[in-house]
């Protein structure tokens, strides 16, 4: 009964604590694509480090092209594009890490193939000398 009498007292007050409660989720939203846009920017930054643009060059501009759009849409105050082109980016920035460490990897254990079997041809012609 004494929220109906203060809302009597005072005809404005659900409006102003409408107003309030949407200026505050509104502000966690804004902070929520903020972090976003910090995570998806770090993401593109380590894929440019590990050497995606030139291993994994389709997904590193897509991460890239996809957070100048994210941008963009938050410059023109459209958060859920902005918000929806981030985390595709971070995901495909995340892709061409991956894809660089996979080619990475095999480029290593070619080399360590052909490592291998240069010194087994080594081993075959030493036996090959001292069995002479």
């Amino acid at each position: 009964m004494p929220h109906m009498m203060l809302a009597n007292h005072h005809p404005l007050l659900p409006r102003i604590l409408t107003a309030c409660c949407l200026l505050t989720l509104s502000a966690c939203a804004h902070q929520g694509l903020n972090n976003q846009l910090g995570a998806s920017q770090e993401a593109v930054e380590q894929a440019k480090t590990a050497g995606a643009p030139q291993t994994a060059a389709a997904q590193f501009d897509a991460a890239r092209d996809k957070l100048d759009r994210a941008k963009a849409a938050q410059s023109q105050n459209d958060e859920a594009i902005a918000m929806r082109l981030a985390q595709e980016a971070q995901a495909d920035a995340n892709l061409a890490i991956a894809m660089t460490g996979s080619t990475h990897a095999s480029t290593a254990a070619i080399e360590m193939l052909k490592s291998n079997q240069a010194l087994q041809h080594e081993i075959s012609r030493a036996q090959t000398t001292q069995q002479r």
